[in-house]
């Protein structure tokens, strides 16, 4: 008799232990529940920092040389910040968002100084570029909406200015053409991820292209030979295109 309640004990034990270690096993493979869905409808704000580098083209243009006209492509590139600010309206029945963005890039990209050989006159010039983007992001989200794949584009305004200097047998003269506002547009794409309940860090590529012919101003100076008082300008500016990469950070208002 006490054989079998001895039995009896270890045969109960062995069911609750098997018993326990499935519940174990189960409770261990069991996913955690699901990251509450972000909702990036509201206003928000952020800081960039990047790298931009593009061209745009300087003429230079001498009737007593018989009319002739001198292009060059002058490069610009460098580091930039930028400010921007929008508004997201996201769809709630789907993964699709909306956003409407407004960014402005500083300081002006300069391009370094350029040199171009005509008779008796070495031409030296620089360009000026000053971009302000405005226009849609329309955006996918993944990882329970908190990470945002984009595409972006819209258009571009901003100021094209620049120098050039005609040095000769003649002497030196310059144009300097003032800020000419012009526009133009830009196509881009990003991915944005929420870090918390209002911020995020993005990365953002632009492509940049105004459509102006650029500013134009006469030369000054000494140079008589074959520059001042000739009718002889620079345009500077013209075509001007830029490649842009930021990455930054935005905090995002409302309630998510």
């Amino acid at each position: 008799m006490r054989r079998a309640g001895f039995t009896f004990l270890i045969a109960a034990g062995l069911s609750l232990g098997l018993s326990a270690a499935a519940l174990a096993a189960d409770m261990a493979v069991k996913a955690p529940p699901p990251a509450p869905l972000f909702d990036w409808t509201g206003w928000y704000g952020g800081v960039n920092t990047g790298y931009s580098w593009g061209r745009s083209r300087a003429t230079t243009y001498s009737p007593p040389l018989l009319g002739a006209t001198y292009t060059e492509s002058a490069a610009h590139h460098g580091w930039e910040a930028s400010v921007e600010g929008g508004y997201c309206w996201q769809n709630t029945t789907t993964a699709m968002v909306a956003c409407i963005e407004a960014r402005y890039d500083f300081p002006k990209e300069r391009s370094g100084q350029t040199s171009i050989g005509i008779p008796l006159t070495t031409i030296t010039n620089t360009t000026d570029v000053d971009p302000f983007l405005i226009g849609p992001h329309l955006g996918y989200l993944t990882d329970s909406n908190h990470m945002m794949w984009y595409a972006a584009g819209g258009l571009a305004v901003g100021e094209i200015s620049g120098s050039s200097t005609a040095t000769g047998t003649g002497g030196t003269s310059t144009a300097t053409p003032g800020n000419k506002t012009t526009t133009g547009w830009f196509v881009g794409a990003g991915i944005e991820r929420m870090i918390d309940q209002h911020w995020s860090l993005k990365a953002e590529y632009d492509y940049v292209r105004f459509a102006s012919n650029g500013v134009t101003a006469p030369y000054i100076g000494t140079n008589y030979a074959t520059f001042t008082g000739s009718g002889s300008t620079a345009t500077l500016g013209g075509h001007a295109y830029d490649n842009v990469v930021t990455v930054g950070i935005n905090y995002h208002l409302g309630t998510h």
